[in-house]
């Protein structure tokens, strides 16, 4: 009898630990994994609390060459002073990362018909739209011509170094809930 409850518990455990990190689908509509999102410190529960929303400081920000100084006004606006461009460039990159990054992912894949990508075959007919638009192959011509002047590759690939900063400054609890709920990583 002792044997048995051992190994029926031991099982139960087993099972509990595949079924909670794997991710599950209801009725055709994804659930992230439940092992990994209801986590306490890592999980949505991290994202909840509004002392995890911190403003950027010179610290997190690896890449910048001088002092960049970012004040939060009470409407949590930033105002970012740089002592030259290149950091000032690279700051806003790496701010607007840090409060829109859900954002920015989600507007690229609209514009390239890809939303099917994070959301699934819901977004099809939207997908398909959106690429007979050609926005595509409007944004390659217009990066092209940005990379054609000097100053304005200057600031793009700032602006672009300090966006992939934030990005790989990242870990798990860090994401944000949209990533987690979606099980969706960048």
């Amino acid at each position: 009898m002792k044997f048995f409850k051992v190994t029926l518990t031991l099982a139960i455990t087993l099972f509990l630990v595949y079924a909670l990190n794997r991710s599950w689908s209801i009725q055709g509509k994804p659930l992230p994994p439940l092992g990994k999102f209801l986590d306490p410190f890592h999980g949505f529960w991290r994202n909840a609390e509004t002392k995890n929303i911190a403003p950027a400081s010179e610290a997190m920000m690896q890449g910048l060459n001088k002092e960049v100084t970012v004040i939060y006004d009470s409407t949590l606006i930033p105002h970012v002073y740089a002592a030259n461009e290149e950091d000032l460039f690279f700051a806003q990159g790496y701010i607007t990362a840090q409060h829109r990054l859900w954002q920015m992912e989600l507007q690229t894949h609209a514009g390239a018909g890809r939303v099917s990508e994070i959301l699934g075959s819901a977004t099809l007919d939207f997908d398909r739209k959106q690429r007979r638009l050609g926005m595509v192959y409007g944004a390659e011509n217009g990066a092209r011509e940005m990379q054609n002047d000097p100053l304005m590759k200057k600031v793009v690939d700032q602006y672009t170094a300090g966006v992939n900063a934030y990005i790989n400054s990242l870990t798990y609890e860090l994401l944000l809930l949209e990533y987690k709920l979606l099980d969706y990583l960048t």
